[in-house]
């Protein structure tokens, strides 16, 4: 009940517009972070923008996800009422 209230509190001074940022991060940052100790002392709550994006599992399962829905459309298309995926 009391999250509740707190979460109305900063839509309601958004809506007044009395916004406080520094507030509301801190509400947000509260909220991202694991209700698990070893959880929280572990992962960050940031993201690594030098992470790379194309990894090879990236590429595996677009292809096989490709394969697959190729597969089922050419496979309904024979249909009497034809489905695409």
């Amino acid at each position: 009940m009391s999250e509740q209230k707190h979460e109305y509190a900063i839509d309601k001074e958004f809506v007044d517009g009395k916004f406080d940022a520094e507030r509301a991060s801190v509400v947000l940052e509260e909220e991202e972070n694991s209700p698990i100790p070893e959880v929280a002392a572990i992962v960050p709550n940031t993201d690594d923008p030098s992470l790379p994006t194309f990894t090879f599992r990236v590429w595996v399962m677009a292809i096989g996800f490709s394969g697959l829905i190729s597969f089922f459309n050419q496979f309904f298309w024979f249909r009497e009422n034809p489905i695409t995926i």
